[in-house]
């Protein structure tokens, strides 16, 4: 399968077998012998191109899975001679740190002894090259920057409240500008949907004006009124009551999280294990 990928890749025999250092006879023969074994064609062949028949474009797809995963299971097999050292600094929102970043660097800083992190949680988004930092966990849209962004998952947004709040007014979508709510600056004139295209505004004259998601969730669970939260980091508090739903069929706009890094090639193997794991434990939160 790895000599059909690199076969696919070249678009002939000829250059598969020069970049392989075989000759083009046994590449031709590894790629009959896997039609032969798999009683498929794969390919169709002419003097002049190859093209790939419907089987072969799914083995291809495989095939290059195969490649990435092999490399990778080397590279690890290699990093135990050679494990990760040194410093590593991330950035990443105040609501990221207790339920996800800091476990994870916990569990790297276990698995690669030499490791030393540092990590900066603010919600202020912070440039790479200025605060010479290697990822930067970044929510919303992104501006025009020479960053690469990994998408790592999404953020849904809920209305939540205090049982005490709730227990001397009741919610009514058509009176929600009346209550009390604890607002973040990106929450300015939010919007939220409901089924069939129905929208109402999370707007009031009666705000309280926090700067971090962390402050928020403290702000509606000690009572001061509406929150409108991502899910994922207030679940605890209403599986243990702290916290309750208020209006359940709107939502909040879905927003993206992505990993900003400055790397032209691959990441690093640790940053690539720590955003493969963040990536985890946040599509775990859907």
């Amino acid at each position: 399968m790895l000599v059909f990928d690199e076969v696919i890749k070249q678009g002939s025999f000829t250059a598969a077998a020069e970049s392989l250092g075989h000759t083009k006879s046994a590449v031709s023969q590894y790629v009959s012998q896997l039609e032969s074994g798999l009683g498929v064609r794969l390919l169709n062949r002419s003097t002049r191109q190859l093209n790939l028949t419907v089987v072969g474009k799914k083995l291809a797809e495989r095939s290059e899975q195969l490649l990435e995963l092999l490399s990778m299971t080397l590279e690890e097999v290699k990093s135990h001679e050679l494990a990760p050292a040194g410093r590593i600094a991330i950035t990443a929102p105040h609501a990221f740190e207790a339920g996800l970043v800091t476990p994870i660097i916990a569990h790297l800083c276990h698995e690669y002894p030499k490791l030393t992190p540092e990590l900066m949680f603010t919600d202020e988004r912070l440039d790479l090259l200025q605060n010479n930092l290697d990822i930067a966990i970044s929510v919303g849209p992104q501006k025009d920057s020479n960053y690469h962004a990994i998408p790592i998952g999404t953020l849904d947004s809920i209305l939540v409240a205090s049982p005490g709040y709730l227990a001397k007014r009741s919610v009514d979508e058509m009176e929600l500008g009346s209550h009390h709510l604890v607002t973040l600056p990106w929450q300015h004139q939010a919007v939220l949907h409901k089924n069939y295209g129905e929208r109402i505004l999370f707007s009031t004259d009666k705000q309280l004006k926090v700067n971090t998601s962390i402050s928020a969730i403290n702000s509606v669970k000690c009572g001061v009124g509406i929150g409108l939260m991502p899910s994922i980091f207030v679940r605890e508090y209403l599986d243990s009551g702290l916290l309750q739903r208020v209006l359940p069929e709107y939502r909040g706009e879905i927003r993206e999280v992505y990993a900003l890094h400055s790397y032209q090639q691959q990441l690093p193997l640790v940053l690539r294990r720590f955003v493969d794991k963040l990536k985890l434990a946040l599509n775990r939160g859907d």
